[in-house]
């Protein structure tokens, strides 16, 4: 039987150990009085007592590993978490140190999008660490921070991310974004050299994916998260919905990690857990920095990172601050090429001019490594670029959570005038308008709670296909009900009008010419 092997730290009396190993294990698996724990129990779920060592160096202080069978897991990374850390995270003196989990429970993870070598080939850059900054501080313009950008690329940077107090509306969110991706993009196309820029993705549960799907229609590569103030399981789960590089931000975590006797082990964090998050970069404080990370807690969430570990990924370790330009040797040598080094304050004070400094950090980086660089030409679309699928296949994906969208579509008004012949109605242009080769349009149009259409007619031909809800429509004088999968011939010249009564939105697909006269108000 595949097992869970969950091994702690544990501070007690010699004689208490193998007491407090049962308890944890009850505790964590069915959490019931001993007196209740039938064979049938015993066996199924608790944890069985593998392995106990002495922690040579501190008093009282074991190691003890318990193996659990994989089913209790139930194919869920919530539930995991739930056993090796749930109730026992509250116990004093009791320390989660490691996880292994056998492989078919492995495979329920899709781990990093990209991993080090899907970094790697979006950016053309090879052989040397990355070199990172991030957009600071708050109270700047958008204007500055795309200057940044702007500087920060065209000196040879390599990612530059939003800091994690850069929150604000969904606007203003779109425009600093848009502003930053045309910065970078106008740097590119003067340097052939690749950079990435990724937003900062916070918002409250009802929109954020909104943000998600807004950032995928710009051609954003990546983007950083918190993923503890998220949550884990719903980081994963975004990983797993929308294909982008996930770059992890530390905050939220110091109370797992730092205290010496309770909490979990560095790796096991910024390492294991992040990347069966999907976390392609795990940003973590740097030895010698603000934060008491040691030397030896940085290597092994760097270690963990890159560890096989089945099917998954590698990540990239990413530590952050208390580095300056003279440490940058003695981190090269202590992190290896396969790092993202995260550069702020210092990079921002080393020159008056952020793209010689970064010149000069990037160079001290190249000195060190054989590195290759492989020209791109664009790694963003900026707010001028659409999509444009003509000659090629292409998928729209369908959004469910948003009620009838598209990644890469807009809801917009129905006509571009307020003439109030038409109410509470939007379009979308799902075919034709985005540079596909066809002779038609297709649209999707939805109209709400006592909504309706122009009344109007035309040359050409209207095709009509219920989607969702039921509407009315008037065909000269005489009313169709629409319902879902219905569908609706009007031939040239014939009035008609769509209307809504219902409290349920109506969405209907509409099929017309690509080259169309313009309609013809009816009375």
């Amino acid at each position: 039987m595949a097992e869970v092997v969950v091994s702690y730290q544990v501070i007690t009396d010699e004689k208490e150990l193998k007491e407090l190993a049962r308890k944890i294990s009850i505790e964590q698996s069915v959490e019931t009085p001993e007196s209740l724990i039938t064979g049938e129990i015993e066996s199924r779920y608790l944890g069985q007592l593998k392995e106990v060592s002495v922690v040579s160096d501190k008093a009282n202080t074991f190691n003890i590993s318990l193996a659990y069978p994989e089913e209790i897991v139930s194919q869920q990374y919530n539930q995991l978490i739930n056993l090796c850390f749930g109730n026992v995270s509250m116990y004093p003196n009791v320390k989660l140190i490691d996880i292994s989990l056998p492989q078919h429970l492995l495979n329920i993870f899709s781990g990093p999008n990209y991993g080090v070598t899907g970094i790697r080939d979006c950016l053309g850059v090879y052989g040397r660490p990355l070199l990172a900054t991030a957009l600071k501080p708050r109270g700047y313009t958008n204007e500055q921070f795309a200057n940044m950008c702007y500087e920060f690329a065209l000196g040879g940077g390599d990612i530059i991310k939003d800091d994690q107090n850069l929150v604000s509306n969904f606007d203003d969110f779109k425009q600093r974004v848009s502003q930053c991706l045309a910065a970078i993009d106008k740097a590119q196309q003067s340097s052939g050299k690749a950079c990435l820029y990724f937003p900062f993705i916070s918002a409250p549960f009802e929109e954020i994916e909104k943000y998600f799907v807004w950032v995928k229609a710009q051609g954003v590569k990546g983007v950083l998260l918190a993923p503890l103030i998220l949550g884990l399981d719903t980081s994963r789960g975004l990983a797993t919905k929308y294909d982008l590089i996930y770059m992890a931000h530390p905050s939220f975590t110091g109370s797992y990690c730092v205290s010496p006797n309770e909490g979990m082990s560095y790796h096991l964090l910024y390492g294991l857990l992040y990347r069966l998050a999907g976390v392609d970069i795990s940003v973590y404080p740097n030895t010698g920095g603000r934060f008491e990370f040691s030397e030896q807690d940085c290597k092994s969430i760097a270690d963990e990172l890159r560890r096989p570990l089945g099917n998954i990924k590698s990540a990239f370790p990413c530590p952050a601050g208390g580095m300056q330009y003279s440490d940058l040797q003695r981190m090269c040598e202590w992190y290896k090429q396969d790092s993202v080094l995260l550069l702020g304050g210092s990079l921002l004070e080393y020159s008056p001019s952020l793209k010689k400094s970064t010149q000069a950090f990037k160079d001290k980086l190249s000195a060190s490594f054989e590195e290759k660089i492989v020209e791109h030409t664009r790694t963003t679309f900026s707010s001028s670029c659409e999509y444009n699928y003509e000659g090629n296949n292409s998928l729209l994906e369908y959004i469910e959570f948003n009620n009838y969208e598209w990644l890469g579509r807009e809801k917009v008004e129905y006509k571009n005038v307020s003439d109030g012949s038409f109410s509470n109605i939007k379009r979308v242009e799902l075919v034709g308008k985005n540079g596909e080769h066809c002779q038609f349009d297709l649209r999707y149009f939805e109209i709400t709670q006592n909504g309706y259409s122009t009344k109007e007619m035309h040359e050409h031909v209207h095709v009509i296909i219920g989607a969702r809800g039921k509407g009315k429509v008037i065909v000269d004088n005489k009313e169709y009900e629409v319902k879902e999968n219905d569908v609706l011939y009007i031939k040239p010249m014939t009035t008609h009008q769509l209307l809504n009564s219902n409290v349920e939105a109506f969405g209907f697909y509409c099929i017309v010419d690509r080259e169309r006269d313009q309609p013809i108000a009816a009375q």
